[in-house]
């Protein structure tokens, strides 16, 4: 089939689809007109079309979630009451065109779990769905977010149909819960900044969602929301113009998608910004911005495309007729309706809106892409900014606007300047002192803005030259990210905080990458740049501090890293909070770097307070808490609470099953400090099976090339080695050390540790000579690495003395000994 022919049954076909099945064979017959071939193709399309809501492009969950109504309780599914995987199906949640969605729990008994899973329905795995289904799964599996919906695990059925088993999300759509609840203004402004932090940890991890709706936006009864459904995402790098107008593309929910989806241009994350804005303005009005009568595919474009929405405090006092939305019926809007669900009358919700809201929501929703907030973070920080009565980014600034921001954010003091007139000249002071205050406030906030898009570009252009279509498959991270540093040097010489925000990135790229040298360079330029024109107390400036921690840390530095830590944890208590996740992430690297430092009570007195705040932010477990429970098991381990650190890490391991997937590397990496916990204990019987569990997951992940996989080998080989199992350790210690040595810099002293260890085995088999060459090269190299290694230098130049105390060397053991220090 040509192009022109595909794109116009692709058009006629939505258009015939819109109108009821009994009109559509005459309304194709006049369309195509003796056209046999479109009429052909059309009518093939219309005759599979489904008949419920699309399956991949549909939320999979929740009790109050309306697709259940596709669920008829007596048909029968062979699929109920089997066990797919490790789940055992109880029900039917819903079903669509392209497949099914179950209710589904953990099978083993281990522990509660109740579970989505999505099953492609037979006849529908076709190449292309079965393409999106693989994309969706690889989408999901890279995002690890508390407000989206986590990926568990996924398989393919006996019969051979994929499947993907999701977290079950026991709540009701967004705008239902706030309807449901009668959540006022502000509160409803508090839940949807939750959602676009997801949103925004999305974009961050370079995902576009692109069917952003109410639907796909579950709030749980505590009120924690839930991202759903990437089934139509799109990953950022590497996507051309061309794939982004197929008729893939165009599979959306229009009362929700953006001039550019609709025109079928290219989609970035300002598509996700525009649909945020639509959700907004139902959220605070109880009515769409836009209606569509014919819904055909020329009205689509005529309207988004072209169209400007009344503002939020117009629409929010005039009734809306009855709408159609993905097949679903909706009552007349009223005024007054609206106002009982938000516990405000018509009037007051109008006064409430007009402003600030109308203008943040109208700038959101802007037809052209480039006029939008930069950034969801942008559109989030402007909401914050209206609560909390400062300038907003997107209202023009004018001194009688600044003002009023000034008297609102200080009622009481303002009334009390009012109430004695000899202050009147010094309130019209504080009056124009304020309004330099908030135009200082509207500068940040735009250099924030333009930090944001630089790091974003930054990202985009070192992605872009990492691909093999430009450099070739062996483009190297290294030499990406030596040419997107010069390219920031020379392009952003004259926006110093925009640099020092990129150079960051830079530094801790190269960082990440083991190069401590060049990192230090860019992490030491951006922090100097900020502190001189910042400040001591601005949150960048204790980023930066966070992140000049992390590579002394990375460097053995530890007394100059717990400076650095502690003082940004300050800025951190002060501007954000104690009850903050950022606050609790520096207490973290502080109890990290107390540890190294041997100050295990101040590092486990850290950790508890990280793990204290965590949990109140997450009474039932995440991500962030397991990092907490297994960061402490090690602080207990080097106290000698042995038995206290394996509970720690028992359940940090447990919950980390519960909220990854099964072989996700946090999973692969609890499950062999489990192992070292029950080995530090005796337990060398139950650390094997753990070690070899978390081997076999790393190897699957990542693959056998990665350091990590040789991290793994070499625990799994020292427990064997423990166990008097010297012959069968030496092939795992002897691979990890090849890994190591093809793929760490020189500076990373895990390969001489490895090579120590391997020289210990072969002296348990009698292998002296080995063993000594081994010993010796490992120390020497483990010297030139210096402090940051100094004490598995100890621990090798020790072995290595008594090797030469069993050899009868004793001048050579001395002199071996006298370099331990």
């Amino acid at each position: 089939m040509s192009s022109e022919l595909l794109k116009r049954a692709e058009q006629l076909y939505f258009e015939v689809l819109a109108l009821p099945e009994g009109e559509r064979a005459g309304a194709l017959e006049r369309a195509c007109g003796g056209d046999t071939a479109l009429r052909d193709e059309v009518a093939s399309l219309l005759t599979h079309a489904p008949k419920a809501d699309r399956f991949l492009d549909e939320p999979a969950m929740g009790s109050g979630f309306g697709l259940i109504r596709g669920s008829s309780p007596d048909h029968v599914d062979a699929l109920i009451g089997t066990t797919l995987g490790r789940f055992f199906i109880e029900r039917r949640i819903a079903s669509g065109g392209m497949g099914t969605v179950y209710l589904a729990t953990r099978a083993d008994g281990e522990f509660k779990q109740d579970v989505a899973i999505k099953v492609v329905k037979r006849g529908m795995d076709s190449e292309e769905i079965l393409r999106r289904f693989r994309f969706e799964r690889r989408t999901l599996a890279a995002l690890d977010h508390p407000n989206i919906a986590r990926l568990i695990d996924g398989g393919a059925t006996p019969d051979g149909q994929p499947y993907l088993v999701m977290e079950y999300v026991d709540g009701a759509p967004i705008d239902q819960y706030c309807d449901t609840h009668k959540l006022g203004t502000e509160a409803r402004l508090a839940l949807f900044r939750t959602v676009c932090e997801a949103v925004r940890y999305a974009h961050q991890n370079l995902v576009v969602h692109r069917d952003l709706k109410p639907s796909n936006i579950l709030v749980t009864a505590d009120g924690t929301s839930k991202l759903l459904d990437f089934g139509i995402s799109k990953v950022i790098a590497g996507v051309r113009s061309a794939e982004m107008t197929t008729a893939e593309e165009r599979r959306l929910t229009p009362e929700y998608a953006s001039p550019e989806q609709i025109a079928g241009l290219p989609v970035t994350t300002a598509t996700d910004v525009y649909s945020l804005g639509i959700i907004l303005y139902e959220l605070l009005t109880g009515r769409r911005p836009y209606l569509f009568r014919t819904r055909t595919t020329a009205e689509f474009e005529r309207v988004i495309c072209h169209e400007n929405p009344p503002a939020p405090s117009t629409a929010v006092v005039r009734p809306q007729q009855a709408t159609t939305v993905d097949g679903e019926s909706r009552p007349p809007v009223t005024p007054q309706a609206v106002g009982e669900t938000r516990n405000a009358s018509p009037e007051r919700l109008r006064r409430r809106l007009k402003g600030d809201l109308d203008t943040i929501v109208l700038m959101a929703m802007r037809k052209a892409p480039e006029r939008r907030y930069a950034s969801v973070e942008q559109f989030s920080e402007d909401i914050h900014r209206y609560l909390t009565n400062r300038p907003v980014i997107a209202r023009k600034e004018t001194p009688a606007y600044l003002a009023v921001k000034f008297v609102r954010r200080n009622a009481w003091a303002t009334a009390s300047a009012a109430a004695v007139a000899l202050l009147l000249i010094a309130g019209v002071a504080a009056v124009a002192w304020q309004a330099q205050v908030a135009k200082r406030e509207r500068d940040a906030a735009y250099v924030a803005r333009d930090q944001s898009e630089a790091i974003a570009d930054f990202l985009q252009t070192m992605l872009a030259s990492a691909d093999p279509n430009n450099d070739g498959p062996d483009a190297k991270i290294r030499a990406v990210l030596d040419a997107a540093a010069i390219s920031a040097e020379a392009d952003l010489a004259g926006r110093p905080l925009v640099q020092a925000a990129v150079r960051s990135a830079i530094g801790r790229t190269y960082l990440g990458l083991g190069l401590y040298e060049i990192a230090e360079s860019h992490l030491r330029e951006a922090y100097r740049t900020r502190l001189s024109l910042l400040g001591p107390d601005h949150h960048d400036v204790a980023e930066s501090k966070l992140d000049m921690s992390h590579l002394y840390y990375a460097q053995g530095r530890y007394d100059q890293a717990e400076v650095m830590l502690r003082e940004s944890l300050e800025t951190h208590r002060t501007q954000r909070g104690e009850n903050n996740i950022d606050t609790a992430r520096v207490w973290n690297d502080l109890g990290a770097v107390l540890r190294l430092a041997k100050k295990f009570e101040e590092a486990e007195a850290a950790h508890r307070r990280a793990l204290e705040i965590r949990q109140s932010l997450a009474p039932k477990g995440s991500i962030e808490v397991a990092e907490s429970l297994n960061n402490l098991s090690g602080v207990q381990r080097a106290k000698g609470d042995l038995e206290q650190a394996e509970a720690s890490m028992l359940q940090a391991l447990e919950m980390r099953r519960a909220l990854l997937r099964p072989d996700h590397p946090l999973v692969a990496q609890a499950a062999a400090n489990l192992g070292v916990m029950k080995a530090s204990r005796g337990d060398l019987a139950g650390a094997e099976p753990l070690m070899r569990e978390a081997l076999t997951m790393s190897l699957r992940v990542l693959g056998p090339e990665h350091p990590n996989c040789a991290r793994s080998m070499n625990s799994l080989a020292t427990v064997l080695r423990l166990k008097g199992e010297f012959e069968e350790a030496l092939p795992f210690i002897r691979e990890a050390l090849r890994i190591q040595r093809a793929h760490l810099p020189k500076t990373d002293p895990a390969a001489p540790v490895t090579q120590a260890n391997l020289a210990r085995c072969l002296v348990e088999l009698t292998r002296h000579e080995e063993a000594e060459a081994l010993l010796s090269e490992a120390v020497n190299q483990l010297k030139e690495i210096g402090e940051p290694a100094r004490a598995q230098f100890n621990a090798a130049a020790e072995d290595l003395a008594k090797l030469y105390d069993t050899l009868g060397r004793a001048e050579d053991a001395e002199r071996t000994r006298g370099m331990v220090g």
